[in-house]
């Protein structure tokens, strides 16, 4: 113990060993007495303890602590500690270690109180201790002294002057935070909050420091003033700051409108009451419901939005209903006057709306008197057209990236993570589209089918989200197709519903959730598309697009099914049922200054037809899958051979005959997998075009394929080529440059890089346009009266909103008076309109709804026609119906010619690669040779005609399009796609031009999935067959009208040359079963896929190497699994064994095997040679 010579001493009760060591760890602790290492505690008198350290400085600071709190387990201990061993009173005894000759000071009493920091610092700079000294040695007996260090420190001889010390000190001084509200705690008002509290702090401050304020930040949007100093002074900040909140502070509130109709007049009904807005702005909205956004210093809004309150609860409301739109259209013109002094004078407001029908509305009919109106000239307007306006467009990249009204999403169990969709998009949106969605799917009952609309968040590029509530695959009868075509269904009516102009849907179903066959999802969108197309109306829907993702394995064959079955879609028995399809894929032509044209084609370079082709090869791999094999396969065996003969100093090029090719010259290049050598090789091949008095060429994207380089390097590097030469380069015969390309991604590349480098070429994308169309005409027979019903059912609505009923019934009587002086009726007997066509219906019911009219017919079975409105309209009805009924006969002649003609003889026109059918009018007109005006076709489209050549040109857009005509048989009408027959003829083969789009749609669903080279495509037309195929057609339509129909298929069978010529002759016959075995059935077999049917086994190749394989039509109808042992397919029910599936498949969920056992259900459409 001699280590530790540094003694302090204490008093205490008994201490127990536990409560000693719990002494000692409280003075071995530096950081809670100031001490450091000491020995144990010793008892050295009845109850004096001492404690002894072994450094003095650990001794100096213990002793610097008058007290040491101690918590034991019996409660808290308050020690006094001094260097002495001596007894001492704890009411005098001196807390230091102080020697004996300062034992006066002992009897001092101290009060030590813990104040806020501020309040410290205040009391130490305003000079707070001098005065309170000064004061506390007038006022008490004994002196009271204060000292300030961390706490403030009082001391005195008397105890009961020290208290009363320490409560005056207390009730002078406070420090207080005052929360700041709103607008208060940001700029700029949290500027001149600051601004106000210094100036009213110095003006405090003027003689001595009272007060002092200082700002403490807090989270986004929050603040505090601090104020600290004298009560007096901190309750006047406080006042200041108050009044300064409740009166200047800006603030917000949203007040109600009950009548949406106020927010586009709410100016007018501020008219209309004695609500004051000094200082205060109003703000009317629709959004997030109708109401009023009141913002000003807050005093002035709570009363103007008190006021406001008082006078919406007074507002009386009405409407006026008036059949027929005509009191509208009055009211917008000549009687827009009238109806303003209606409202100046009777006080109110009046609106339009929207036409409903509604049982709490007023309503009158326009009869009464019919003066004699000045005579008027009628004047005519053309046809009413009806017009869906919307357009297709395929889209690719991502759903989240669409900027359109609407994104269309699917989701399994009301989860919208549940598909890769849905969780980009909350990927992209985050937390802000969860808390919608939840919100709206907690409120909301979901069925398969059932859609549920989200408001979008700002970072979407759209307005709302419409989720699919979708299943998993379970086949084609399953519910899942069902409640994927009603959910699209839906999504497409709500959209017109809410007057939306845009919506992009991804291609629902194939990904690993849902697990559709592609083909399967692809049909469902593209069908309930196409049935909205042929929907009464688009509304307002304008743009409808199908996204797909550029980067998935079937990104291509998706792109290609969906944009063929769109395009079979775009017409419809002879009718254009949306405006346009394009793509991001389309064809496009620049026009470069040289005048040349640039055209970006995507597609196979063996469809192109122009006087160069040219080859990319190594000159080495002639056979290796590409463009090089494809391009020297339908040139044939002599081109192989020069090249594989040839000697090549690369990086110079080979010319060769075409072969078979149907171009000039091929010109064969290696590209080196080199950019720099590319785009020299393009310079070169553009000058060698030149001269060769070449006008057009065809280039692929040269090393991008099996070359390797990367599609917008190869794409910069042809480009540049292409603007050096054309640019250096004087060039009188080239004028056509084809850059085809086969992928996607390359496709778009080119395009990308194309619109940088050409930004200032002229661009035309080729996409499928359609003008408004033109119905087929119609046999003009007269209509019945009785068939003529209300044209419109549409009213003129008018709001009243007054401040009291009777200004508000005055107003609706002084309306219906004005707009009944200018009304008059008109009741035309069943006789007078018995020569009326459904044509001139339709113009009469135009004009009527044009001029605003009400027309009804009578109930009470005569049979006549009222067309009640405004004078001048009720005029111009009569005078159409005199005009109509001189023309009924002239026209009843003429259609009588066209019907009887369209039966026997079909015209048709080659447009957007697909021959259509001719108008009855059209096709009267060409059999009549009649066409000096030119011809109209089905979308409205108007052609002049060059009948030697069998061609016609759009007038708008000098576009030549190719005609034909069929004469159909007595039993018999000829496909639009067959060339004609003469009477005797029974079977006709016909070989496409590689060049027409037939021949390139067959070749492009073959190259799909195989990789060998077409050589020829053969179209069969074989009329005993087709009539056959035709008959068993419409009867399995009919059997399952309500289960799909025929279910017609474009499927493959590969066959052999001893096989073919009997099946071209006498179609697939089913006896032969068995060949090529019977797994599934002992019928006909059809694959889905042309590789299945490319096999050598099914597809033997001849000795040439070529291989035969046909495209057949197949009605698939109802099908069920097959088994090997069938003849015919099961029974679909064991009470009825007579009615049978169809056909039968090798599986139910997503079949690529077809068994048909009916030889006319299939019909041999096509005939493909390939090797």
């Amino acid at each position: 113990m001699d280590d530790y010579q540094h003694h302090l001493f204490f008093e205490a009760r008994d201490l127990t060993d536990t409560e000693k060591n719990k002494i000692r760890r409280h003075f071995f602790k530096k950081r809670e007495s100031g001490g450091g290492e000491c020995g144990m505690i010793e008892k050295i008198g009845d109850s004096t303890y001492k404690i002894s350290f072994k450094e003095k400085e650990d001794q100096e600071r213990v002793l610097q602590r008058k007290f040491h709190n101690i918590v034991l387990p019996s409660g808290e201990l308050q020690l006094t500690i001094s260097q002495t061993s001596e007894s001492q009173d704890p009411e005098n005894a001196v807390q230091s270690g102080a020697p004996k000759h300062d034992e006066p000071k002992k009897k001092v009493m101290e009060k030590r109180v813990n104040l806020p920091t501020d309040l410290i610092a205040f009391i130490t700079s305003s000079g707070a201790i001098s005065k309170y000294q000064a004061c506390f040695q007038q006022s008490f007996r004994n002196p009271v002294s204060l000292e300030v260090g961390s706490d403030l420190v009082l001391s005195s001889l008397s105890s009961a002057d020290l208290d009363e010390a320490l409560a005056i000190v207390l009730r002078d001084l406070s420090v207080t935070n005052v929360e700041l509200q709103g607008a208060a705690a940001v700029p700029p008002d949290l500027d001149r909050v600051k601004e106000l509290m210094i100036k009213a702090k110095n003006e405090e401050n003027c003689r001595e420091l009272r007060v002092d304020v200082s700002f403490i930040p807090g989270p986004t949007g929050t603040a505090k003033v601090r104020l600290v100093g004298y009560n007096e002074n901190v309750n006047k900040l406080k006042e200041v700051l108050h009044e300064y909140q409740m009166n200047q502070v800006g603030i917000q509130e949203l007040l109600k409108l009950p009548v949406p109709e106020l927010v586009d007049c709410f100016d007018k009904f501020l008219n209309m009451t004695e609500v004051k807005q000094t200082r205060v702005n109003l703000k009317p909205s629709h959004v997030p419901d109708p109401c009023v956004l009141v913002s000003g210093p807050r005093r002035l809004v709570k009363e103007v939005q008190a006021e406001l309150s008082k006078a919406l609860s007074s507002l009386m409301s009405d409407r006026l209903v008036i059949d027929g739109p005509g009191a509208r259209q009055y009211f917008q013109a000549e009687g827009k006057v009238g109806k303003e002094l209606v409202e100046s004078s009777c006080h109110v407001l009046i609106r339009e709306q929207k036409g409903r029908n509604s049982p709490n509305v007023k309503s009158f009919s326009t009869t009464g008197v019919t003066p004699t109106p000045a005579p008027r000239m009628l004047q005519t307007s053309p046809r009413s057209i009806a017009v869906n306006k919307t357009s297709l467009e395929i889209k690719l990249g991502s759903l989240v990236d669409e900027q359109v009204n609407v994104l269309v999403v699917p989701m399994i169990n009301r989860q919208p993570t549940s598909t890769r969709i849905g969780n980009c998009l909350l990927k992209r949106a985050g937390s802000a589209l969860k808390s919608k969605f939840d919100s709206m799917e907690s409120t909301s009952m979901l069925a398969p089918g059932d859609v549920l609309q989200v408001d979008a968040p700002s970072s979407l590029g759209c307005s709302k989200l419409f989720f699919i509530e979708c299943l998993p695959w379970d086949g084609v009868r399953g519910r899942s197709v069902q409640a994927l075509s009603n959910g699209l269904r839906r999504c497409l009516d709500l959209c017109v519903q809410q007057n939306l102009s845009s919506v992009a849907f991804p291609v629902i179903g194939p990904g690993i959730l849902l697990k559709f066959p592609l083909g399967e999802a692809i049909q469902v969108l593209t069908e309930c598309i196409g049935q909205f197309g042929l929907s009464a109306s688009s509304g307002s829907l304008t743009n409808i697009h199908i996204v797909i993702k550029p980067d998935y394995p079937d990104s291509e064959k998706c792109y290609h099914d969906v944009y063929k079955q769109l395009s079979i879609n775009m017409n419809q028995g002879g009718q254009a049922i949306f405006r346009s399809l394009s793509s991001d894929l389309n064809d496009i032509t620049m026009t470069l200054r040289s005048g040349v044209k640039l055209q970006l084609v995507f597609g196979d370079i063996t469809n192109e037809t122009t006087d160069l082709i040219v080859n990319t090869t190594d000159f080495k791999n002639f056979q290796k899958d590409g463009v090089c094999k494809d391009i020297l396969t339908v040139a044939g065996p002599e081109v192989v051979a020069k090249l594989k003969a040839a000697v090549v100093n690369r990086p110079e090029a080979v010319v060769s005959q075409p072969g078979f090719f149907p171009c000039k010259k091929i010109l064969h290049v290696c590209g080196e997998k080199d950019a720099e050598i590319v785009e020299q090789l393009v310079c070169r091949i553009i000058k060698y075009c030149e001269r060769s008095e070449f006008k057009s060429v065809a280039i692929p994207a040269i090393c991008a394929g099996a070359g390797g380089l990367d599609p917008g390097v190869v794409a910069a590097a042809i480009l540049r080529g292409i603007k050096t030469a054309t640019s250096s380069t004087s060039l009188n015969f080239l004028t056509d440059i084809h850059l085809v390309l086969i992928k996607i991604n390359v496709f778009l590349a080119f395009k990308e890089k194309a619109m940088q480098m050409f930004s200032t070429a002229v661009i035309n994308r080729v996409s499928v346009p359609q003008l408004p169309q033109v119905q087929q005409q119609q046999p003009p027979s007269s209509v019945s009266s009785d068939a003529i019903h209300t044209t419109s059912t549409s009213q003129s609505v008018f709001l009243f909103l007054g401040l009291s009923r009777k200004e508000v019934d005055d107003a609706m009587t002084k309306m219906k008076e004005l707009y009944q002086t200018q009304c008059s009726t008109q009741t035309f007997k069943k006789e007078e309109l018995a020569g009326l066509t459904a044509d001139d219906m339709e113009d009469l019911k135009e004009l009527v709804e044009t001029q605003g009219l009400c027309m009804q017919r009578d109930q009470s079975g005569q049979g006549s026609l009222t067309v009640s409105g405004l004078k001048d309209g009720v005029n111009q009805v009569m005078q159409m119906i005199n005009v109509f009924l001189q023309g009924s006969l002239r026209r009843e002649r003429r259609v009588r010619k066209e019907e009887d003609l369209y039966t026997r003889v079909a015209w048709c026109i080659l447009a957007h690669d697909n021959w259509q059918r001719l108008p009855k009018t059209a096709n009267h007109n060409l059999e009549n040779k009649d066409v000096a005006n030119g011809i109209v076709d089905a979308q409205g489209t108007k052609w002049s005609v060059n009948l030697q050549r069998f061609e016609a040109t759009r007038m708008m857009g000098f576009v030549t399009a190719k005609l034909k005509r069929l004469v159909n048989l007595p039993d018999f009408t000829f496909p639009l796609y067959w060339d004609n027959m003469a009477d005797d003829e029974n079977m006709k083969v016909v070989v496409l031009q590689p060049s027409s789009a037939e021949y390139r749609t067959v070749k492009e669903a073959f190259k799909r999935t195989v990789p060998k080279t077409v050589m020829k495509i053969e179209r069969l037309q074989n009329v005993p067959l087709r009539r056959a195929y035709e008959v068993q057609k419409k009867n399995l339509s009919d059997k399952n009208k309500q289960e799909g129909g025929a279910g017609e298929k474009l499927l493959y069978h590969g066959t052999t040359e001893d096989n073919c010529d009997s099946i071209m002759k006498t179609g697939f016959d089913r006896r032969f079963a068995g060949q090529n075995a019977t797994a599934y059935g002992q019928g006909t077999y059809f694959a889905v896929k042309a590789s299945y049917s490319a096999n050598p086994t099914y597809s033997r190749p001849a000795a040439d190497g070529t291989q035969l394989m046909f495209v057949a039509r197949v009605l698939t109808g109802i099908y069920t699994q097959g088994r090997s042992d069938m003849k015919v397919p099961p029974p679909r029910s064991y009470l009825q064994s007579d009615d049978r599936y169809d056909s039968v498949v090798n599986r139910r969920d997503n079949p690529s095997m077809y068994v048909v056992f009916h030889d006319n259900q299939a019909y041999p459409d096509y005939l493909i040679t390939f090797k």
